[in-house]
């Protein structure tokens, strides 16, 4: 099981983001929301797209417009799908757990629940930061008994997440300058990737793993 290490980032420049698309049979895969239009979803598939996350919630009143349509998609497809919400600092992490999980489906067969955890323009203090989300992360546990996933930049791994949050929640480090040397099990590589099927610009994540690896993680 992947738990928060000592985690050091390698700062080599990215040539491309397909460089790592199928790095020693590694699994990629996207994360999108309504500012992505997908609008062939038969495209998608033909690419071998190993998994999608797709935004649910956000703060405590927020639901993405088009979750459920493309949740629903994707589940048609067969593509491993997860839900994640968007982490705000304007109310608690237990309203906003609250909401992500009277939105978010999670059903056999999906990934786990991810918390996606960024900085803000003006960041509370540490201490009220690491409580709301350890709040968030306990109420997601309470109720679906599975650890979320954390999203999350690597210079906020080490101030917030390191050493504060349960080792068992998995990492999705983002680091667009190099390879996170701790155990990832998601690595968001760039977000100016494209693919068939989707317009403009989308978000390149790396599994660590192969695909039979990744069915290990499904619900």
């Amino acid at each position: 099981m992947i738990g928060f290490q000592s985690c050091v980032s390698k700062r080599k420049q990215i040539e491309s983001p397909e460089n790592y698309a199928y790095e020693q049979d590694k699994t990629w895969g996207l994360d999108i929301s309504h500012y992505q239009e997908v609008y062939d979803w038969g495209k998608l598939k033909d690419q071998e797209v190993g998994f999608i996350f797709v935004k649910a919630t956000e703060g405590t009143t927020m639901q993405d417009a088009k979750y459920l349509e493309y949740y629903t998609a994707i589940r048609k497809l067969n593509i491993p799908v997860g839900s994640y919400h968007f982490f705000t600092y304007l109310t608690s992490g237990k309203m906003q757990a609250n909401n992500f999980l009277t939105t978010a489906k999670f059903q056999r067969g999906d990934l786990p629940l991810v918390l996606d955890a960024e900085f803000s323009k003006k960041m509370p203090k540490k201490e009220s930061v690491i409580k709301e989300l350890k709040d968030f992360v306990a109420a997601v546990y309470k109720k679906t008994n599975t650890y979320p996933i954390i999203y999350c930049p690597y210079n906020y791994y080490l101030q917030y997440v390191k050493d504060n949050l349960p080792s068992k929640c998995k990492l999705w480090i983002v680091d667009y300058r190099g390879r996170p040397t701790c155990d990832w099990t998601f690595w968001q590589t760039t977000e100016k990737y494209r693919v068939h099927g989707i317009k403009g610009y989308v978000d390149f994540n790396q599994f660590n793993g192969t695909k039979k690896d990744l069915k290990l993680l499904l619900l």
